[in-house]
């Protein structure tokens, strides 16, 4: 995982803060064929907010560094990024599914979260299990704020806040 973070600091520039890391093996066995027991989980955010356009880079990016970390074929880490509006929670994925939606060199996007005006969060059919529990929905919900005071703070400059 550090040197994950090492790598995607370097491309992204230094981290804001992080949830943490936590066990996802107690949440789910998805992934216990490829990456085996135990599986820890770790969502960070970065200082600098990144356009919306580089979504799909950013993927693309994280596939990348997937192979590298790979052994004999099987990921030892998995890498989706997120983007965090005010309203939602989209991650990237590599898999399609009749709710998500095409964005190009085989990556697809799913609102995974709503966020309603009273500040909670709301579920989707789809929605994995471990963002609607701590620590990963008490994380999102903390960043929320602190990506309000990033976009007010851009207001009137070259860098418009619908980009973001």
């Amino acid at each position: 995982m550090a040197d994950a973070l090492a790598f995607l600091t370097e491309r992204y520039g230094p981290l804001d803060v992080t949830s943490g890391v936590y066990d996802f093996s107690a949440i789910s066995n998805h992934y216990d064929a490829e990456m085996g027991r135990p599986l820890t989980k770790c969502i960070v955010s970065f200082e600098r907010l990144l356009p919306r356009d580089e979504f799909l880079a950013a993927k693309l990016f994280t596939v990348e560094l997937e192979h590298r970390f790979s052994v004999a074929g099987k990921r030892r880490v998995n890498l989706d990024p997120g983007l965090l509006t005010m309203e939602n929670f989209v991650l990237a994925t590599g898999k399609n599914y009749s709710h998500r939606i095409y964005l190009g060199n085989g990556v697809f996007a799913e609102v995974t979260l709503l966020f309603t005006k009273h500040g909670t969060i709301q579920e989707l059919p789809w929605t994995y299990r471990d963002y609607l529990r701590d620590p990963a929905a008490a994380f999102l919900l903390s960043l929320r704020p602190r990506y309000k005071e990033k976009i007010e703070s851009l207001k009137g400059t070259i860098c418009d806040s619908s980009s973001r």
